[in-house]
């Protein structure tokens, strides 16, 4: 079965050049094997939710 890691990105965008930033974050993530999910808008920014499928055994759970 596959299996996923998940990642949360919040983006602060309050001018044009931020989502220049916002863009290359995610073509950076994307290059690693992320993909955008969802994301949502609110008046502080974006949140953004990421998945990548785990290529190995994923690491145990700490207690």
């Amino acid at each position: 079965m596959k299996q996923f890691e998940y990642e949360i990105l919040f983006f602060d965008v309050k001018k044009p050049k931020d989502y220049e930033q916002m863009r290359q974050a995610l073509n950076d993530h994307g290059t690693d094997g992320w993909e955008v999910i969802s994301a949502d808008a609110d008046d502080y920014g974006y949140t953004t939710f990421l998945k990548r499928e785990l290529t190995s055994a994923p690491k145990a759970a700490v207690s």
